[in-house]
């Protein structure tokens, strides 16, 4: 079947999360993506915990389905005519280098857009292309907590606290993609390319913004809740005899159906209680009773009852219990990878985080070998002669 994005290719500078999360969707659908490593390859192979090839489980989920190859960009002695050789083969440029690098390294939209005046030009970093603070480098977690959104989470009198996953990364990823997506289509319908300029602070400031306005207009600032949500209540996470599940009753219709699961049904129009936001600032009350109707249940009974009365409810689960879930099976919103080494014959790697009906993605390649397909790239595709790549790899530039 074609994919969507045949036809596409992809120059993949990004290291970790962000720029790398990026080239796998595209490569997901179809985009040849090449993602370029120095030689010896980048630090996002091997931060963290490592398997027993030496690299980390998460370079396997956001580097499958691309090519390697390597080329050090980051050398001022470096050939540039590699770079600009690559750069006239492909439609995208994507990276998350500070901006300091780009600089001084001539890698800005200028200098790409110099050698392939319609290259579409994607940049993801901390606090964008402009601004007082353009130059300043940073990660998801300044992002997190520069935005306010560390405000938000852990409990009263206590330090704010940034969420462990790292969010940020994941959303700004997903702002990439799309602006990488929409480029093309101008270029598709004008011929032009143009720059993409995603900043890890912009994606969470537009999540934080109803919060921010808040504060602003109406003086309050959210409080920090532990598990509970901001201005409704019952909504928490709740032990049952043998694990526990996280339950949100909003609006009128599931209050009044939890208050007769719970055996409460005097509450129902009592005015102290009769709306969200009452219900809110009744918490430490409420709370309480639907806690002692849950901690005498199992988990499936009250999933059941839950479901049954149409009220959310989700099961807790470890990272180590999520993968064996039904559903997450069913949709396969985890795959598996054979990376060919022992102790990694059955890798979980990300499904595909976005289903089409017609032209789906689909997991076709493990993640490369740091410079797998110079081969591929530079003897075949570019037509480089055997004195020439022995002379760059003596260099140390591939």
């Amino acid at each position: 079947m074609t994919k969507v994005l045949e036809g596409i290719r992809v120059l993949d500078f990004g290291r970790f999360i962000a720029a790398p999360y990026c080239g796998m969707i595209l490569a997901d659908m179809g985009a040849e993506v090449i993602r370029i490593d120095r030689p010896g390859g980048e630090e996002d192979r091997t931060v963290g915990l490592k398997a027993p090839n030496g690299e980390n489980l998460a370079y396997p989920s956001y580097a499958r389905n691309k090519k390697c190859i390597s080329l050090n960009v980051l050398s001022k002695d470096a050939p540039r005519d590699v770079l600009e050789d690559l750069v006239r083969m492909s439609d995208v440029f994507l990276h998350n280098f500070s901006p300091g690098a780009i600089k001084a390294f001539a890698l800005t939209y200028d200098d790409i857009k110099a050698i392939k005046p319609d290259i579409i030009y994607t940049a993801i970093s901390c606090y964008g292309a402009t601004g007082p603070y353009a130059d300043r480098v940073g990660f998801d977690q300044i992002a997190q907590v520069f935005s306010g959104a560390a405000a938000l989470n852990g409990y009263e009198g206590d330090p704010p606290l940034r969420a462990g996953l790292p969010w940020v990364d994941y959303s700004t990823a997903l702002c990439a993609t799309i602006g990488t997506l929409l480029a093309l289509r101008h270029r598709d319908a004008t011929g032009e390319g143009q720059a993409v300029d995603c900043a890890l602070l912009q994606t969470a400031m537009s999540f934080m913004a109803p919060s921010i306005a808040e504060a602003e207009v109406l003086g309050k600032e959210r409080p920090r809740l532990g598990n509970r949500s901001a201005y409704v209540s019952p909504t928490d996470l709740y032990k049952c005899r043998d694990g526990y599940v996280y339950i949100a009753t909003l609006m009128e219709g599931m209050w009044r159906r939890m208050l007769k699961i719970i055996g409460h049904e005097e509450l129902i129009g009592h005015p102290d209680f009769d709306t969200d936001s009452k219900r809110f600032e009744r918490r430490d009350y409420l709370d309480p009773l639907v806690a002692e109707w849950i901690e005498r249940r199992t988990v499936e009974e009250v999933v059941a009852t839950m479901d049954e009365n149409r009220i959310p409810c989700g099961v807790y689960h470890s990272t180590a219990e999520v993968a064996s879930d039904p559903h997450v099976q069913a949709r396969k919103m985890l795959e598996y990878m054979d990376l060919g080494v022992p102790g990694l014959e059955r890798v979980p790697i990300c499904g595909i985080p976005i289903r089409l009906s017609k032209t789906p993605g689909e997991v076709r390649d493990v993640a490369p070998k740091v410079g797998e397909h110079n081969d591929k790239y530079y003897r075949d595709m570019l037509g480089y002669s055997e004195e020439k790549l022995a002379s760059l790899r003596q260099s140390g530039y591939i």
